[in-house]
């Protein structure tokens, strides 16, 4: 059988799945509508796929997604749209833009999956640029950004090679910077994790070449390398192990260790601490 080219707009009841609730999968009285318009649209009954041509567009309540191409199953497991996608939530105020957008569905939820300079904007707070993106629509929060990654959530930035959240968890990977815009503090490392509680950085720890820098708008800099680091937020105060040593105005103390108090700047240094101060001479 020969494929069936439509013009115009197809209308779909309930087929589309990636775009249903999980709820409403199976439910004969949860029929939800998606319309899909496109310039030319190809479907082979004979496997099921769909491709369409030409100012592609589906909607499905509160999802949009324009693009130049799109294919995929009629059952909606899978599809894909490619040639500059726009991807928008109106009523969450998000955007996403890329090359190429691939969709799956499955027992978690809907999988979206972009490449090619992906740039996704969710209200004032939240930014993510990176190479590829990848998230998780469904009970569980996940994504993971590959690839230059720029992100900006609230009062967090990271600039990093690789950043992946599930849950309260995080993990980046080759951090060229981390910053808490809050308390004024940046890290940089080969590796850092944490937790996030109510989208604001709760722990955190650093690992391989690990830099702080504490900048606030009131007060000196302060300069802190090491090892490794932990931080706890709501008590202010950063461990940094391995070769420590932090450099203020005027001074530069190494330890084994050092803690850093980062409301009033003071240090405590544990392991042969060695101060060195510099001393002007008239």
């Amino acid at each position: 059988m020969k494929r069936k080219k439509f013009l115009g707009v197809l209308l779909i009841f309930s087929c589309l799945l990636f775009l249903l609730p999980q709820s409403c999968r199976g439910e004969e009285s949860a029929i939800t509508e998606v319309i899909l318009h496109s310039d030319e649209l190809f479907y082979d009954p004979n496997t099921g796929r769909v491709t369409a041509k030409g100012s592609v567009e589906v909607t499905k309540e509160d999802l949009i997604v324009k693009a130049p191409f799109a294919e995929g199953l009629i059952d909606g497991e899978q599809f894909r749209f490619w040639d500059n996608v726009v991807v928008s939530w109106p009523s969450q105020e998000a955007t996403l833009t890329c090359v190429e957008l691939k969709i799956d569905r499955d027992e978690r939820g809907t999988l979206f999956h972009s490449f090619g300079k992906s740039h996704l904007i969710r209200g004032q707070d939240e930014e993510i640029r990176s190479d590829e993106l990848e998230w998780l629509q469904g009970e569980i929060v996940y994504y993971s950004a590959v690839g230059n990654v720029n992100a900006r959530m609230g009062q967090m930035r990271i600039i990093a090679e690789k950043v992946t959240r599930q849950g309260e968890s995080f993990k980046a990977i080759k951090v060229r910077q981390f910053e808490d815009k809050g308390r004024d503090l940046r890290v940089s490392a080969q590796e850092v994790s944490g937790k996030i509680t109510e989208e604001q950085i709760e722990e955190l720890w650093a690992t391989g070449n690990v830099v702080v820098i504490h900048e606030p708008s009131d007060g000196e800099r302060t300069h802190i390398t090491g090892k490794q680091a932990h931080y706890l937020r709501g008590k202010g105060v950063l461990e940094v192990t391995g070769d420590a040593k932090a450099v203020q105005e005027g001074r530069t103390i190494e330890a084994e260790s050092l803690i850093y108090y980062v409301d009033d700047r003071h240090i405590e240094a544990l392991g042969r601490p060695k101060v060195v101060i510099e001393v002007k001479e008239d």
